[in-house]
């Protein structure tokens, strides 16, 4: 199956899988919901807004992909108590064209290269007994940043894509330069830090990025906080 330049390995068959099941594993609500003892059953996420992750199932969804083995995650970062700045607006119209004909986006997702998920530094920890952004807390993020993941493993860290903007453009730019880090065995650690929350600009004038190709393949140990 084929989607723009990319090949796609269909990974089990629509005739047999349980869609049910399956929402309860790829759709952070329906996910959700199963943890708290609720009965949500389908994906009912919109088509037009980017569905939110919480503290509560973020490892279980990041690590347990039973997407596409090589989709990415992009976990788009930001906080409801500050001012939208429309960092995000490109992104989201990007969502709501790749899912218009869509109504159980997770689900019918899957297969894509990419996946987008938003993630509320103010309000994550809303379902957990801890206390603040379980993100914040384990690689120091902050608004306006994006993370991508594969198979649990974080490959890229930034405010912006391919070094540049926040457009949807350099997203799919970006989002080949991730995959290839991944096939190259490159990961960011698991004790990635931001050293500060302030995005900084090079003496050239591009965006300071940290991608997985800065370290050292299959790295281990502590790690330096970046930027």
């Amino acid at each position: 199956m084929t989607n723009g330049s990319y090949n796609f390995r269909k990974p089990f068959s629509m005739d047999n899988e349980n869609i049910w099941f399956v929402s309860q594993l790829v759709c952070p609500v329906v996910l959700r919901s199963k943890i708290m003892g609720e009965d949500v059953r389908l994906c009912r996420c919109s088509s037009h807004s980017i569905p939110h992750v919480t503290d509560l199932e973020f490892d279980f969804l990041i690590n347990n992909q039973i997407t596409w083995p090589e989709q990415i995650t992009v976990i788009c970062v930001y906080d409801s108590a500050m001012v939208e700045d429309g960092t995000l607006q490109d992104i989201e119209e990007l969502y709501s064209r790749k899912n218009r004909t869509r109504n159980m986006p997770c689900i019918q997702s899957r297969l894509d290269p990419f996946r987008l998920l938003k993630y509320n530094i103010s309000g994550a920890d809303e379902f957990t007994d801890h206390i603040g952004s379980l993100l914040v807390s384990r690689h120091n993020v902050a608004s306006g940043m994006f993370l991508m993941y594969i198979q649990g493993k974080l490959l890229f860290a930034n405010y912006v894509f391919n070094g540049y903007s926040t457009s949807a453009k350099d997203l799919q730019k970006q989002i080949v330069k991730t995959r290839n880090d991944y096939h190259l065995g490159y990961y960011l650690p698991n004790d990635f830090r931001f050293r500060n929350q302030k995005p900084k600009r090079t003496v050239n004038g591009h965006w300071c990025r940290c991608s997985a190709a800065q370290f050292v393949r299959g790295v281990s140990g502590k790690s330096k906080p970046f930027l």
